[in-house]
């Protein structure tokens, strides 16, 4: 597959699994089905836990689907995962928990995308959901993985940049700032979600939040986290304020993401990747190994 090109439809996407199997054998010694279903267990794992921190989260967990809101008004904080029915499953026994999740949000009063990976069965859960009003988004959300033993080959960053793991309350005021602003999220939303969970976030466990600035004293400007889910850690909520991207912040919080994540004694990291990431993430290592296809539903 070539650098940043996405796929459109499940069909395409494994036309180019041959590929991306000699690439994940060479340099994580893994087959592509094996990486990609540890990266797809490990990343539905860690939505479903964030999104079940909220103070007002709900959940639906049907036979095939997993909902999720945090009662929070922003699409991507809500989210539907999973669609793996087993071969006897009957067309209207799915179609009815199609029908369940959508109610299940109705009444939540809450935006959300459902989220479907490479491993949906039945393999035509795209035309399922088309059936009841789902649309495709433009952009198809990279996952990526990388080695965790090739710190030498990092990019390099301005000294001056100072890291830490959050461990007040002003912190997470500090992140919730970050988040909102960097994510763009609408007036009056999420402006206190992380001081909501603080108790997941300051413990350490299974989420380490960071925030980095320049030089003493100043404010924090940029942010990440270190989440481990299906005993893989992985990369997440990495924001930087808008006026200070591309002074390296983001090169040093995922820097120290990375190293913890190796002296915990981890092989190999997990992330999705946002448009304006992922340049930065392929000089980290990081490799494309699919795309979750995201769908909104229309009105």
């Amino acid at each position: 597959m070539v650098e940043g090109q996405l796929v459109n439809t499940h069909q395409e996407f494994c036309t180019q699994v041959r590929v991306t199997s000699t690439i994940t054998r060479a340099l994580l010694g893994l087959d592509w089905e094996d990486i990609a279903r540890l990266a797809d267990n490990h990343t539905q794992a860690v939505q479903r836990w964030l999104s079940s921190r909220s103070p007002h989260a709900k959940r639906f967990q049907g036979i095939g689907f997993t909902a999720t809101s945090t009662g929070i008004q922003a699409e991507l904080l809500n989210l539907a995962l999973g669609g793996r029915f087993p071969p006897t499953a009957r067309d209207e026994v799915i179609d009815c928990e199609i029908d369940a999740v959508i109610s299940f949000f109705a009444e939540q009063n809450a935006p959300f995308m459902w989220w479907l990976s490479p491993f949906v069965t039945p393999s035509d859960m795209e035309q399922r959901l088309a059936q009841h009003r789902f649309e495709p988004r433009e952009y198809r959300l990279p996952t990526m993985v990388a080695p965790l033993r090739a710190s030498d080959k990092w990019p390099e960053f301005d000294p001056g940049i100072q890291v830490w793991q959050a461990r007040s309350h002003a912190d997470l005021q500090a992140a919730s700032a970050i988040r909102r602003t960097a994510f763009r999220f609408s007036e009056g939303v999420a402006l206190t979600y992380f001081e909501d969970m603080a108790d997941g976030w300051l413990r350490g466990d299974p989420a380490r939040l960071y925030l980095a600035r320049v030089g003493e004293g100043g404010p924090p400007v940029a942010m990440g986290a270190l989440i481990m889910g299906a005993k893989l850690p992985g990369v997440y909520v990495m924001a930087t304020m808008p006026e200070w991207e591309r002074r390296g912040l983001g090169k040093a919080v995922l820097t120290r993401i990375l190293c913890d994540a190796a002296a915990d004694g981890h092989e190999l990291i997990v992330l999705t990747a946002g448009a304006r990431a992922y340049s930065l993430y392929r000089k980290f290592g990081f490799q494309h190994i699919f795309e979750y296809l995201l769908y909104h539903r229309q009105p």
